[in-house]
Order: C-alpha cells, then structure tokens, then sequence
C-alpha cells in the first residue's frame, strides 16, 4: 500500500512567475500601484464633484423664484463645504490647474533691469502722520448712541500695500484689509516673489489699527506671520469657518460673519461692518483643504452717508453686484481688483479683469473713488504685469468720452485723476474734494462724472475730504 506524505511547500518569491530578482521589478510595482490609488482617488474626487455641481445647480433653481437677493445669495453649502450659488460660477479641475502650473510661463513681460521696474511700480512712503493724525481724539469720543446727534465729519483715506492690502481710515477709524506683508505669495521664502518692495512696515503703524477685514484664507490674503504679530490688539472680522484657525493660534478677538450679515463694531457703535457675498473659493493652506471656510467681501458704513466697500477676490456677477449696490449705495470709496484674470477662460470665474471691475463700478452706483488692486505685486497669472492698470486707464477713458458724446453740451464737472507719483521716500498723498463749480445743466452729468476709477502707487495716500 502506498503512504502519501503530505509534503507542505513555503511560499517564496522564486515560486511566483513575477521574477523579483529583476532590479526593475520592484519599482515598477510600486508606480503601478501608486499610479492606480491616484487614478481611483481622481475618479472617486470627479464623481463627488459632479454630485456637488448637481446639487448646487438644484439649489439655484430653487432659489431663482426667492424675492429677496439676501435670500437669493445667501451662503450655500454642499457636502459640508460651501459652494457658490451664482448661476456664472464653473468649477476648474485640479487637473487644468496643475497643468496651467506647469506650463505657465513666467516672464510677464518684467523689464530685465531694477531701475525700468522702479520707473514702472514706484513705490512711496505711506503719509501715516496724515492718516492717523486725528484718529486718536476720535477715537477717545465714546459713543452711548450708535447714530450721535451731531456728527463728526472725518475723511476717508486710502493706502494700497499691494495685493489686496489696503490701509483705510473711515471716521477714524483704522482698517488693515487682507494683511499680507510678507516677501513672497506664500511667506517669506515660498511662492511668487514681490515685485517691489513693502512701502513701510507693519510695525509703523501696528498700534493704532483698529480692525482687520479678512476676506478668505488663501496665503496671499492672510499672513500668518502678521496674524502672530497683530494677535488680539486688533478685531479680526473673518468669513465662516475661519475662528478656529485663528484659536488654534491664540487669537481669540474675533469675529466670524456669515453674508449679509451687519455688526455693529463693539467700541464704535456708529460703525457698521456688513459681510457680503464673493464668487471664489477657500483652501490650500493644507493638503486637500478646499472650501472648508466662506469667503466674502465688506462694507464698512460710518456716520456719514457715503461708505467703503471691499471686494475680495471674486467673479463677476451682475445680479449679485446690482444687489450689493441697491442694499449698501452710495459709496465714498471702493476697493476692486483688476488683475490675476488671464488666462480668462480658468480665471474669469475667480478673479476679475479691469473691464469687468469698471462693470462692479456702475452696479455699486458710481462710487466717489474706485480704486484697482490686487495686480503688479505676486505675478501668479498670464498677463503682462502693468496690464492691468493700462487696460483700466484705457476703458476708463473710452467710457468717459462714449459718455461726454451722448451728454452732448451738459457740463462736466470732473476730478482729476491723480497721478502715480514718483518714486520718493517722502510721503505722498493725493487729496479729492468735491468741485464748487456748478452750472443749471450739470444735474445729468454730475453722477457720471463726479466718480473715478484710478490706480496709484505702492504707499500713496489718498485723502478724500
């Protein structure tokens, strides 16, 4: 009788037909595995992102028949994260961007000497003297009654520090907007570089701000080295989701708004600070974070019947920025970016260009002074670095006489635009009043022509009394 031995064979390596031995083997496993968790996390990311698009186009329906543009716009959100709810928002994939990030070329049209770029983008020391020069006795004033009987008349002034970092003063007080003082895009050693140089720093005038405008997390708005240096000194107005960012860093003055939201500021009742809608997106502090916390636009409102208006990045919308004027109007001052739109087809969604910003212009209702930022400071976009503001100054123009040719023999009264200054360590403001030249004929033009829409120098100082 024959025994049968139950042999039991280890498995090895040399037993597979895949001959491991090979020095190619290995590696080639390794990418064909790692290509393939890609590739199903893309597939598994694409399809949730058309789950969200859906949704978010079955809630735009709905709310087309809602009354009020509050309600109509109001922040929406998919999937715990927000979304846009205008009907001209498009998603871009991560693919085309990373494609437009590796393709992108970056000259810019830059000059290829320091002394062309510091004819081109002067830059000038901020008039601090004359921008804080009566904050501190306004401030002093303590208010019992949010509207005072007799109103103390303070003019506003701008400071543009690059990107979307403007120091405003508004019945005195100090507004810092989107704080970025940082030498590159991202800090001081990662991203875009600077074109040219800070015009003074933070710490020149840290003690007498106020409030900081936050309008959404990208690191070219929200610095997080200033956050450390600002800290609890100031009240930080930020959009939804962004408060625990800011306790994760010890800063507990804070103040989180959803849009069309109104507060009053808690030491100065008779201002108020109205977060408002934008067409953008949040995110990419951290790895796979996007939309996590609201990005927004502001309105800031004193005593006085014009106020400030803040855009953030943003799209262009019409019925968004119709209703925008309609709730907020008239406006002393608007800040409004101009650059950051090419290519056009990845960027018209998110950024806008000079034609679409003079659009933003008209539907705020014609503010006394619109003045163009974000461009010429992280070049992280297609155009030509001074497209942005030539583009401006043409359209503008174009505008200007399209419109004195239908008014015919109306009087104009015009401001004069001011001019970029020259490149000084002396401080440098430019200062608008209204004209007192009227004539019977001037009620038709007077509107058109009483509003700007200018660019200025790195560190200028504009006073509008």
């Amino acid at each position: 009788m024959t025994q049968l031995t139950n042999v039991n064979k280890r498995p090895s390596f040399l037993s597979f037909p895949i001959p491991f031995d090979h020095p190619f083997t290995i590696p080639t496993l390794v990418a064909t595995v790692s290509a393939s968790a890609l590739l199903y996390y893309y597939l598994q990311a694409t399809h949730t992102a058309d789950l969200v698009e859906a949704v978010r186009k079955r809630d735009i329906k709905k709310r087309r028949q809602l009354e009020r543009a509050e309600d109509r716009f109001a922040s929406l959100k998919v999937e715990k994260r927000f979304v846009n709810p205008f009907e001209e928002w498009q998603e871009v994939s991560f693919l085309t961007t990373a494609l437009f990030w590796l393709r992108r070329w970056k000259g810019n049209g830059l000059p290829k000497t320091q002394q062309e770029l510091e004819r081109a983008l002067p830059v000038q020391c901020p008039a601090l003297e004359t921008i804080f020069s009566r904050n501190s006795v306004k401030n002093n004033i303590k208010y019992q009654n949010p509207q005072p009987a007799q109103p103390i008349k303070e003019p506003v002034t701008f400071t543009w520090f690059g990107q979307s970092t403007c120091l405003i003063t508004i019945d005195g007080l100090a507004i810092l907007t989107d704080p970025v003082f940082s030498q590159c895009s991202i800090n001081d050693y990662l991203g875009p570089k600077r074109l040219r140089p800070i015009p003074c720093s933070l710490q020149d005038f840290a003690k007498d701000l106020d409030i900081v405008l936050v309008s959404h997390d990208h690191f070219d708005h929200l610095d997080e080295k200033v956050v450390y240096q600002l800290g609890d000194s100031v009240t930080w107005y930020i959009p939804l989701g962004l408060r625990d960012w800011f306790l994760k860093r010890k800063v507990t003055n804070v103040v989180e708004m959803d849009w069309w939201q109104e507060i009053r500021h808690h030491s100065r009742p008779d201002i108020m600070i109205a977060c408002v809608p934008a067409m953008h997106w949040s995110g990419s502090r951290t790895p796979f974070e996007k939309n996590g916390t609201l990005w927004c636009s502001y309105v800031v409102k004193g005593q006085a019947q014009g106020g400030v208006f803040f855009c953030g990045d943003t799209g262009y919308s019409p019925e968004l920025f119709k209703a925008i004027g309609a709730a907020y109007a008239p406006f002393t001052l608007a800040a409004l970016p101009i650059g950051s739109f090419k290519p056009e087809p990845m960027m018209q969604h998110v950024h806008m260009g000079p034609e679409d910003a003079i659009r933003v212009h008209e539907d705020l209702k014609m503010p006394r002074l619109s003045v163009g930022i974000h461009w010429g400071t992280f070049m992280m976009s297609d155009e030509h670095y001074l497209e942005p503001p030539r583009t401006l100054a043409r359209l503008w123009q174009d505008r200007q006489d399209q419109t004195q040719s239908i008014l015919g023999h109306h009087h104009i009264i015009s401001q004069e635009e001011p001019e970029l200054a020259a490149n000084d360590d002396t401080p440098s403001t430019v200062s608008l009043s209204s004209s007192s030249s009227t004539t019977t004929n001037d009620k038709l033009a007077l509107p058109m022509y009483a509003s700007q829409f200018v660019t200025t120098a790195f560190g200028e100082t504009v006073v509008l009394a």
